[in-house]
């Protein structure tokens, strides 16, 4: 029987590694690749990780919940290692999938929620009167699944000032921002992992969220989770050093890196183990 919990993550940086993120020296044997694009495997998790990801799946709902477009998250191959999540989330919570098939009536709660922002294309303009070529590479801009927007940037040459008051005008207009990487993300209100999780919460039942994620995209998810963790990289543990995040239940992990997937999935693993317990005392 299936333990009443939902196990929340996020994929990126929190239990995914691309190529790019991984030091040379870390390129060994207990790599598995779980992302190929044309040919090439670009993404990875250790075998550790995948297989106890494998364990937790079989015993929980573990829902991936990533702000990949639907075409992106497509190219993970979780099915090469047993792994079949029933529920996925993508696009920043924009889509809920349920056994492959999008949740229609998820859909139609999202849509109802645009009369409440500025329209997408009305964002883009807004943003490319500050765009420029100096920070922000060229054709890089995204209206991803018709839901957010992002491109690709140079981070070192940030105009701060102007960027600063593009972010203030889309606050405004219910849109936050969020960098990950080199990417810049402008992201409706409305559409959150948060909001994503909370429906899938309700609609099973579940008595417990436990939710994981490095990114300011993933902070109202992990708010509103009962267990809340993260990996001591990315740009919550970054906050967390600076003290920005006093307050917050976030569980970070000791170490950075890939292998802090697999210290967040041992901890969802010894919450399990400590409910099975419970579960048997009573």
């Amino acid at each position: 029987m299936m333990e009443p919990i939902l196990f929340a993550s996020d994929l990126d940086q929190t239990l995914i590694y691309s190529h790019r993120s991984l030091p040379h020296s870390t390129m060994d044997a207990s790599l598995r690749p779980v992302e190929r694009l044309e040919n090439q495997c670009i993404s990875f998790m250790t075998q550790g990780a995948l297989s106890l990801l494998k364990e937790l799946a079989g015993q929980i709902l573990f829902v991936p919940t990533t702000t990949r477009t639907k075409t992106q998250y497509q190219r993970l191959n979780f099915a090469d290692y047993g792994i079949y999540p029933r529920y996925v989330v993508t696009s920043n919570g924009g889509t809920i999938f349920d056994h492959g098939r999008e949740d229609v009536d998820w859909a139609k709660q999202v849509a109802a929620g645009n009369i409440h922002c500025a329209e997408g294309q009305d964002l883009i303009c807004r943003f490319q009167e500050i765009s420029h070529p100096s920070w922000v590479i060229k054709d890089s801009g995204t209206l991803a699944d018709d839901l957010f927007y992002y491109c690709v940037i140079d981070r070192d040459k940030l105009p701060m000032k102007e960027l600063g008051d593009f972010e203030l005008w889309a606050r405004e207009n219910r849109w936050d921002l969020s960098i990950q990487g080199r990417k810049l993300y402008f992201v409706p209100r409305h559409v959150s992992k948060k909001a994503a999780i909370e429906y899938l919460r309700e609609k099973e039942g579940l008595s417990t969220v436990v939710a994981a994620g490095d990114s300011l995209l993933d902070l109202e998810m992990l708010k509103a989770a009962d267990i809340a963790l993260a990996p001591a990289h990315g740009e919550l543990f970054s906050r967390y050093t600076q003290g920005k995040l006093t307050g917050e239940r976030i569980q970070f992990t000791k170490i950075s890196g890939i292998d802090a997937a697999e210290e967040i999935l041992g901890t969802v693993q010894r919450i399990l183990e400590s409910k099975l317990l419970y579960n048997e005392s009573v």
